[in-house]
């Protein structure tokens, strides 16, 4: 489409969300972009944010008449913003992308990484499609990514991620008819808090090789699935971490290290720390000495900035993107939802028979070997 030209997109799923990016388009936050229709409004949430839609703004019971709509020609749109549960992501990105619509979905691609495969088979050539990780917008994490990735400190030797701020008390489960099940959530704390943290874990430090992991089901709240997890990670290039979360843990801690050849990052809600060894480690290790010497660190500290108007500036990314044809840096490109999905798969998998899970490289036999694996065990959950 021409630059100057007006993204018309709908919004698919009013809940919490999806309210949320509705009115970012009706206060006119996101340049280029204006909202066409939306479907499953809910009264309560729009009266909860204080929104009110326009009287002439088309409104659909659910996405299948709102396409439906679009195939009579009832509707003119370029773009969906989807925002329903995640079980749902699939059918919906691809009865959007079947009718070329750009898709911007909200996290996680679904329940299943094979969803996220199909999803990414399916879009066609050309067409901006992309993930609400809005977390990659923040300057925090996009420093430490940089810092990483640049090789100043050196290769990654070990990461720690602790996430336990994560707070849900029973009511959040009780108040919503499909969170906190396996049928119809996928899951609990690894499908609903974490997608954002198992994103940030292999955007900053690649994709781990394997894990072994152990999930509590029900451990603090009166649900089926998991509120508590803790997984054992290998790289390939030999780094080792831990991560765990919880949804049972007050006041809860958020702590991401991260060890490399020659410095230490740790970021926490208060900060990121920085240090970097006056000479590399492996000098000192192979220096002759007593045993004793320790490498001395120079320690940078830097206010932890998130970015207040993340949910915004992906939307205006994604509007971009579609209305130039560039890529943008804010928007999580389309293949990354399998990337988070089959690593939260992974820990599933191996919670659930007890052993070391191979996570498979994409489109290789291993990776639909891996994907009947789980679903096999994710059905027996139910």
């Amino acid at each position: 489409m021409k630059e100057q030209e007006i993204l018309r997109a709908a919004v698919i799923g009013m809940g919490n969300m999806g309210s949320q990016y509705a009115g970012l388009l009706l206060a006119g936050k996101v340049p280029g972009m204006a909202l066409a229709a939306v479907t499953r409004v809910k009264p309560e949430m729009l009266a909860a944010r204080g929104l009110t839609l326009p009287e002439d703004l088309p409104v659909y019971p659910t996405a299948d008449a709102l396409f439906g709509a679009v195939d009579a020609g009832q509707l003119a749109l370029d773009a969906v913003i989807i925002a329903t549960p995640h079980r749902l992501h699939q059918e919906q990105a691809e009865a959007a992308m079947q009718r070329g619509l750009c898709v911007l979905s909200d996290k996680p691609a679904g329940i299943r990484s094979s969803q996220a495969r199909q999803m990414e088979q399916a879009r066609p050539e050309g067409l901006v499609c992309g993930y609400i990780f809005q977390q990659r917008t923040f300057p925090s994490y996009r420093m430490i990514h940089q810092l990483v990735h640049s090789g100043q400190l050196g290769k990654v030797k070990r990461v720690s991620w602790t996430v336990t701020d994560w707070y849900r008390s029973n009511a959040y489960y009780a108040g919503s008819g499909w969170r906190g099940s396996w049928e119809k959530d996928g899951g609990g704390t690894l499908l609903n808090q974490c997608p954002h943290n198992l994103d940030m874990l292999q955007w900053i430090c690649g994709m781990p090789a394997r894990t072994r992991a152990f999930c509590h089901n029900g451990k603090y709240h009166p649900i089926p699935v998991e509120d508590e997890v803790t997984a054992y990670l290998e790289w390939p290039g030999g780094a080792t971490g831990v991560f765990t979360a919880s949804t049972g843990e007050a006041p809860g801690v958020n702590r991401l290290e991260i060890a490399l050849d020659d410095g230490l990052i740790v970021c926490e809600p208060d900060g990121v720390k920085i240090a970097r060894l006056d000479r590399p480690e492996l000098e000192y290790r192979n220096a002759p000495g007593t045993g004793f010497e320790k490498p001395s660190a120079h320690w940078e500290t830097h206010p932890m900035e998130k970015d207040p108007d993340a949910y915004a500036d992906v939307l205006r990314n994604f509007a971009d993107c579609v209305r130039t044809g560039r890529s943008g840096d804010l928007l999580a490109p389309w293949e990354e939802g399998r990337k988070s999905l089959t690593l939260s798969n992974a820990i599933y998998l191996s919670s659930w028979t007890g052993e070391t899970v191979e996570i498979p490289a994409p489109d290789t036999p291993a990776e639909r070997a891996f994907e009947e694996a789980f679903e096999a065990g994710w059905r027996s959950q139910f």
